[in-house]
């Protein structure tokens, strides 16, 4: 019942927020700016993060590896795909750890590659986003307090990831998850200063790199003369507008772009515009393209690998 009741009040934020957006953004103007994209232009956006994919493919396959487990980056790719199918239906994408189902071994074993494939991810739009506030004065308001207040929540929560002794202590004080997290030490401890994980940093800069390609074709036609230092933003938009208080993103995601837009004159209906559009092909059209591999993407058989040395 208290799982069903945070998924009412997350649609609920999400109708809010589309609300408040649809007041402030002229169905004129938006429809406008639908109008100033290509086919073409879909299509190519949508190859784009087809490509990028492979970069989150190899991290996972990566990450796997350092607890023995050899997934080929292929049956990586498809199983990415399909977390990502997963994850357009759960609140906070939380649905995209459920990949591991599709692997026939002990979650203790591979459940931490995913953890750390996420906090991966989060690492990286934190950091990307540093230029965004730094360079663009008008982002240092409400923004810049909830982007400070991510990054201190991801330091402390890597932390207790990565720290044997902050496992161990929690163990202590809750005495009934021992067992469970002695298992989530042995898989999880160390990854940070792993060469693992390193890796995995350089295989998501490659994801994120065709990822913004992407999203630079959307722009080119939704505002092609704006400023480039628009750009510095897309980090922004999905860190912010992903956070778990509305269903999947919606309504917020949208809102933090017509913002972002908003600051450079390129307004926000084409903020709102081109927060959809990217979602539909960096998200939305992969996920369904996940969900039609799901037939052939569980893997019953894994060889194994020597683990990496723990440092």
């Amino acid at each position: 019942m208290k799982v069903r009741g945070g998924l009412l009040l997350q649609f609920a934020v999400s109708a809010v927020l589309l609300g408040l957006l649809a007041r402030k953004v002229p169905l004129r103007d938006a429809g406008a700016a639908f109008a100033r994209i290509r086919p073409a232009t879909i299509a190519a956006s949508l190859a784009l993060s087809l490509v990028a994919y492979w970069g989150r493919a190899r991290r996972w396959s990566v990450l796997l590896a350092r607890a023995g487990v050899a997934l080929p980056t292929a049956r990586s790719y498809c199983l990415t795909l399909v977390g990502t199918f997963y994850g357009l239906v759960t609140p906070g994408r939380v649905g995209e750890f459920a990949r591991v189902l599709h692997i026939g071994l002990p979650r203790s074993r591979t459940l931490p590659s995913v953890v750390w494939d996420r906090v991966a991810d989060v690492v990286l739009l934190e950091v990307m986003a540093i230029p965004a506030f730094v360079l663009v004065p008008a982002w240092r308001g409400a923004l810049l307090g909830i982007y400070l207040a991510m990054v201190a929540v991801t330091v402390a929560g890597v932390v207790l990831l990565d720290q044997p002794a902050a496992t161990r202590a929690l163990a202590r004080a809750w005495p009934a998850a021992a067992g469970r997290l002695a298992q989530w030490e042995a898989g999880s401890g160390g990854v940070l200063r792993s060469r693992a994980f390193a890796s995995s940093l350089l295989y998501g800069v490659f994801f994120y790199a065709f990822g913004y390609a992407s999203a630079w074709v959307l722009l080119r036609d939704l505002a092609p003369h704006v400023s480039p230092l628009l750009m510095l933003g897309f980090p922004v938009i999905p860190l912010l507008g992903n956070l778990p208080i509305a269903f999947g993103g919606l309504g917020l995601r949208e809102q933090v772009s017509a913002a972002v837009f908003g600051q450079f004159g390129a307004g926000a209906a084409t903020g709102t515009v081109f927060s959809l559009l990217w979602f539909l092909t960096a998200t939305l059209l992969p996920g369904i393209v996940g969900l039609l591999l799901t037939p052939w993407a569980r893997v019953e058989r894994l060889e194994t690998v020597r683990p990496e040395a723990r440092p």
